[in-house]
């Protein structure tokens, strides 16, 4: 029996909280979208299933396919520090509008992948579907020359018709070698037989990517740029560029993959595929999604709400608390909660035709930190007296 039912007849004062702090919401669940090597019942396909770990993929899945993009990527996604994804099994990319469709009602998703795919129409699909949902980020494979290996032309045009104005994709290349987990041994005779399958192949490196998006997001948060870190499971990359060849991809916002001399491969770039200067990093806009996925689910309370001043006044107490953390973080930049984001809510952004719809508009504008993508050091030499400059 609480306290209230124990007091004595007459007007009691009861307090209910209506608000309470916005929980972050989450970044790193992914959707992997492909064939996969065991069969699938016609009415399972197109249909997201959870998979938590790489074991559970190969119980319901089967486990690699020759030339299968789909279970390499979720197998690198799952290496690199991925601990949930939705795996979508299609027959072929016709199936693809029923799965996006399907997604739209899996809401958890954050990063959405097509390994292996890097037809335009259907990574376009995709990032129209990220854009629409507002808070999902695509991942994408760059295409791979069918010359050489170094051409990067078919890339370059590849990347130029995925740009957009908000930049809710990003394109990353080149391929990345694994272990070939079906090597065939090589042949006894005739000595003209097949040479033996190779001990590396060549795989889509968009599941490793979104793999590294988790693990960059639980270790520091969605607002640092997945770069310079390590792709676990990748022995080398099909091509290594030199760095006045990553400029071109960096300047066309294609993200390289690197190796450095005595080191493993990395996730050497941050931009997404963005026109816009504002939207040009892969972490900016991630992190607005995150935010604005945060508040979306952190204010249902206020729905059905009176809506006067003293709704307005917990709205902004409630943001300003969440954003205030989002700062502290070190997501947003500014020497003060003051100079990194301000929340409006008052009756010139609500007059009265305005609250006679039901509505309520809160502005918010934020200073989001970017990537230190070039850093710059000025080197001289120093006498004791004066200092030399090299340029």
């Amino acid at each position: 029996m609480s306290d209230f039912d124990t007091k004595a007849p007459g007007v009691h004062l009861l307090e209910v909280p209506t608000a309470g702090p916005i929980a972050g919401a989450g970044t790193s669940t992914a959707a992997l979208i492909g064939t996969v090597a065991g069969a699938v019942a016609d009415q399972d396909l197109g249909k997201p299933e959870l998979v938590t770990n790489w074991t559970t993929y190969v119980k319901q899945f089967g486990a690699f396919g020759e030339a299968l993009s789909l279970p390499h990527a979720v197998r690198g996604f799952f290496e690199n520090g991925g601990t949930m994804a939705y795996v979508v099994p299609v027959a072929d990319m016709s199936g693809l509008d029923g799965a996006l469709e399907a997604l739209t009602h899996t809401l958890d998703v954050s990063i959405v992948c097509l390994p292996g795919q890097t037809e335009f129409g259907n990574q376009q699909k995709v990032i129209t579907h990220c854009e629409d949902m507002g808070d999902r980020f695509a991942v994408l494979d760059g295409a791979r020359s069918t010359e050489k290996a170094s051409d990067t032309g078919p890339l370059l045009t590849q990347g130029g018709n995925l740009m957009t104005d908000r930049g809710f994709g990003a394109l990353y290349w080149p391929w990345i070698s694994v272990n070939n987990p079906n090597p065939k041994p090589p042949p006894a005779e005739p000595p003209l037989s097949p040479p033996a399958e190779p001990k590396l192949l060549q795989v889509a490196p968009s599941g490793h990517i979104a793999g590294i998006m988790a693990r960059s997001d639980n270790r520091r948060g969605v607002h640092k740029a997945p770069a310079n870190e390590v792709v676990r499971g990748a022995l080398d990359l099909e091509y290594h560029l030199n760095d006045a060849e990553q400029s071109v991809l960096n300047n066309a916002n294609i993200n390289a993959l690197r190796t450095f001399p005595g080191g493993p491969p990395l996730v050497w770039g941050a931009r997404a595929l963005a026109r816009k200067t504002e939207w040009r990093y892969v972490n900016v806009r991630r992190l607005v999604a995150y935010i604005s996925d945060s508040l979306l689910q952190g204010l249902r309370w206020a729905v059905f709400e009176p809506n006067n001043t003293a709704l307005w006044k917990a709205l902004e107490r409630t943001v300003t608390e969440f954003l205030t953390r989002v700062w502290q973080a070190g997501a947003l930049f500014g020497r003060s909660a003051e100079e990194a984001f301000y929340v409006k809510i008052d009756e010139e952004l609500n007059p009265a035709p305005v609250r006679e719809l039901g509505q309520v508009f809160i502005e918010i504008g934020l200073a989001p930190t970017r990537p230190a993508e070039h850093v710059v050091i000025q080197l001289g030499l120093w006498s004791g007296g004066g200092r030399t400059g090299e340029a």
